[in-house]
């Protein structure tokens, strides 16, 4: 086993703190009509997100993990081309319901031509 040196232990009780008192009072303020107990997160897979600690406390939290997938070049035109796009086209908006937003991305997500998405594979792949 290797040993964990004394930043990571405080990195680890850093985001531990986050995790309990910032980001559930930051979801409670900004989002008071959500339903907290569907909560879904979604981390990288930065050591102190990885830790057992962590992971334990998300569950505790009763939040649940959306899984990092594997690093895949598959994905990466999404997070470099389609996800900035997407948060391009709906920044500043506001929607009344998770519908509306669910409703509103898929028809930016539609208007997404096939040359559109060649140019994108042609331009990580140049």
């Amino acid at each position: 086993m290797s040993k964990i040196s004394a930043n990571q232990i405080l990195n680890r009780m850093r985001f531990l703190q986050v995790l309990r008192r910032d980001l559930v009072n930051a979801i409670r303020k900004k989002r008071p009509h959500m339903d907290h107990d569907r909560i879904i997160l979604h981390q990288d897979n930065a050591p102190a997100h990885r830790a057992e600690s962590t992971q334990l406390e998300i569950s505790l939290l009763g939040f649940e993990i959306l899984e990092h997938p594997p690093y895949s070049p598959d994905l990466a035109p999404m997070d470099f081309r389609v996800f900035p796009e997407l948060k391009l086209q709906l920044r500043g908006k506001r929607f009344d319901s998770a519908d509306d937003l669910v409703q509103h991305t898929q028809a930016i997500v539609s208007s997404f031509t096939d040359s559109w998405y060649v140019e994108t594979y042609n331009k990580w792949i140049s």
